[in-house]
């Protein structure tokens, strides 16, 4: 009896573990400064630094090509830039947890309208431990909400709305 208990046990929390990197997780609210980081480019030499974005609307997305939900958002990122991009809204695309060369060849049969940069050092920043993992900062250089794991049919309308409200707000210098 004791064996069938162990398994059923370990088949309760394999499942539980599955259903939460399934779903996506969202927390709201404002969690304080946006930790400031630099990131190269994977594609050139450039790179992109959060502070020198203030006063824009971010999200940062972490990805890695090798995960199947990732590969499942990388449409909607793309149309989020294009519908956003000529409105103080900057996508920063972050690949982690794989080799540059593995990443530059997703880039590169992809071709985002975006650039994508190396993501590892702000992901320790992030606590970004799950993915996909998307942050968004409000013009304040604050983060307002965190997405991990991607669901297609909720995501577009959630993100959407979002970046709608975000850009909505007053520049930091115009808040009573």
């Amino acid at each position: 009896m004791k064996f069938a208990n162990r398994w059923l046990l370990i088949l309760t929390l394999a499942l539980t573990g599955f259903a939460t990197l399934a779903a996506p997780a969202t927390q709201s609210g404002d969690a304080g400064a946006a930790p400031d980081f630099t990131a190269p480019s994977l594609t050139d030499e450039t790179a992109v630094r959060l502070s020198s974005l203030r006063g824009k609307v971010v999200m940062i997305n972490f990805w890695a090509s090798w995960c199947p939900p990732c590969r499942a958002e990388f449409p909607l990122l793309a149309k989020l830039h294009n519908a956003y991009k000529e409105r103080d809204f900057v996508l920063l695309s972050l690949n982690l947890a794989e080799d540059a060369e593995t990443a530059r060849r997703f880039i590169q049969r992809e071709t985002p309208p975006f650039q994508v940069y190396v993501g590892a050092s702000a992901a320790a920043k992030y606590n970004a431990s799950r993915l996909p993992m998307t942050y968004f900062i409000d013009r304040a250089g604050r983060v307002r909400r965190q997405v991990a794991g991607f669901h297609p049919k909720r995501a577009e309308a959630e993100f959407t709305a979002l970046i709608d409200a975000l850009l909505a707000e007053p520049f930091p210098n115009e808040a009573q």
